[in-house]
């Protein structure tokens, strides 16, 4: 697929040369500025430093061409000022992604097509099982159908182009020429092809079915030398039927390699309260099936509803471009009550799964949650969570015993948003246990200026950490934002902080001092 590079570059260029004199163009970019102070880590104390691996100094601009409708052009050219990305005196404008787009509709049929350069163009609407992920940069063509034998339709051929870097083989064979190595790798880079087809049947699209194929090509290495290495295929069905009120679904999807090494063989036999039910699956095979959701009760009992599900995945499946494990079976049970009259709601998780295979591990979840609605703005949370991972050796099981306690209250006006949030992880565990807390809130000081404080803290076993965290936000127009901040602004960060990475393992507080000037235009 070496012939799409050239192809997608010359389309490009001469597309938007010929329509950038009567398009609709428009011209837009952003950028962004950081510089830091550090007390600790820099050759000097509080030096200034804007090109470290914690500051982004990136600019943008974009090109958008519309000459007529259904028909545009994108291009995007950016500078990353970073060590990872371009550690040089001075940042360079690269080009970073480009599309060009033909889009036809005709009464309840359509086509839209995309030729893409360093875009992530995969998406497409599994649900239970993702055949296919995201893939990050790559160029290829991207064609989606709809209404032609009532079938909605996606067929995707693209080349992971992110993968060459000519200065990544310098070092590979110094005395050859570095153009004949980058020569050589450029054609061996991976390929993809998917197709998606969906169709929906019934008057009220009361039963849906699918179908997805990819493959997957790549090589055993980047030299001259290299082979192809052994293509994999997967082919996955999906089914969902609209059914009193609740939605059941069933998925099933094999993988099959070129090479294969081994015999397919039979996976486990399905079981129902230990009892086998005379069927397998391929072990290169997964299977998931739900039903989403029971209702039961009534306007002055309250509503109950239920979400089961179950999955089997086999210990040889294997899909390059999306998911999910192998070697996996489990169970998971869903419930939440909403009580009558009252804002409140019981939500309830029973959750088992393990593997057999390549190892013997199992869990056991049990989650509830009580969420309040108070008066005036107040909401609050409160959940526990205990899990028991087993592990089996030489005949002899061992158990780990996970308890967690989270609570939370939130509470936001016009002037100011407040939450606190509180957990306790490994109750009960006194090597291993941890006490976290966290208290955000924001300021309203004008319509322009912010005033942002988070304070974590972390009681572990034997040390007490912190992350105490300030920033002063600034927004003089609608498109442009200055932050001027102290503290780690990564411990305790996120939608959920207690639950954040850096909190819940060993970070403490850094002086740090960082001023950001970011906007658009």
């Amino acid at each position: 697929m070496r012939f799409l590079r050239p192809v997608a570059v010359a389309l490009l260029a001469s597309f938007l040369l010929a329509t950038a004199a009567t398009a609709v163009t428009k011209v837009e970019g952003d950028y962004q500025l950081m510089m830091e102070m550090r007390k600790t880590g820099n050759a000097y104390p509080w030096a200034w430093n804007s090109n470290d691996y914690d500051t982004f100094n990136n600019a943008g601009l974009r090109i958008f061409s519309q000459p007529r409708a259904g028909v545009e052009a994108f291009l995007k050219v950016e500078s990353d000022w970073h060590p990872n990305d371009n550690n040089g005196a001075r940042n360079v404008f690269q080009y970073r992604e480009a599309h060009v787009r033909f889009r036809k509709e005709m009464g309840k049929r359509g086509v839209d097509s995309y030729l893409f350069s360093r875009q992530d163009r995969f998406y497409v609407n599994t649900y239970l099982i993702p055949f296919v992920y995201g893939r990050g940069d790559a160029q290829g063509l991207r064609l989606d159908t709809w209404g032609f034998g009532k079938t909605d339709a996606t067929f995707i051929v693209a080349d992971q182009s992110s993968q060459y870097n000519p200065t990544n083989f310098a070092s590979l064979a110094p005395h050859q020429p570095l153009d004949s190595l980058a020569s050589q790798h450029i054609l061996r880079t991976d390929d993809m092809y998917i197709v998606r087809l969906r169709r929906e049947f019934g008057s009220a699209k009361q039963f849906r079915t699918g179908l997805t194929f990819n493959r997957f090509e790549g090589w055993t290495g980047s030299d001259s030398v290299s082979a192809p290495a052994a293509y994999h295929t997967v082919l996955g069905f999906d089914t969902r039927y609209r059914l009193a009120g609740a939605d059941v679904a069933f998925e099933y999807g094999e993988s099959r390699s070129s090479q294969p090494t081994v015999t397919p063989t039979a996976g486990p036999e399905f079981t129902s309260f230990n009892k086998g039910l005379g069927f397998r699956i391929p072990d290169q095979a997964v299977a998931q099936a739900e039903i989403r959701s029971f209702k039961l009760g009534a306007p002055r009992a309250g509503y109950l509803f239920i979400t089961p599900g179950w999955w089997s995945r086999g210990a040889k499946y294997q899909n390059n471009l999306g998911g999910p494990n192998s070697d996996e079976t489990g169970f998971n049970l869903q419930s939440y009550y909403l009580l009558p009259e009252r804002a409140i709601t019981y939500s309830n998780q029973l959750l088992w799964y393990g593997n057999k295979v390549f190892t013997h591990k199992d869990t056991r979840q049990i989650y509830n949650e009580l969420y309040v609605e108070f008066v005036n703005g107040f909401t609050g949370k409160t959940s526990y969570r205990r899990t028991d991972n087993y592990t089996y050796s030489n005949g002899i099981q061992r158990r780990e015993i996970h308890l967690d306690w989270f609570n939370e209250l939130q509470v936001e006006s016009k002037l100011a948003w407040l939450r606190i949030q509180s957990g306790l992880r490994n109750i009960g565990n006194p090597s291993d246990k941890k006490l976290l807390f966290v208290i955000e809130h924001s300021i309203n000081l004008t319509q322009k200026t912010k005033i942002y404080d988070r304070f974590a803290f972390g009681n572990d076993a034997s040390i007490q950490r912190k992350g105490l965290f300030t920033q002063l936000q600034y927004r003089p127009t609608g498109n442009m934002e200055m932050f001027l901040q102290y503290g780690p602004d990564y411990i305790g960060g996120g939608s959920n902080p207690v639950e954040e990475g850096n909190l819940n393992g060993n970070a403490d507080q850094v002086d740090i001092i960082k001023f950001i000037l970011k906007g658009n235009f």
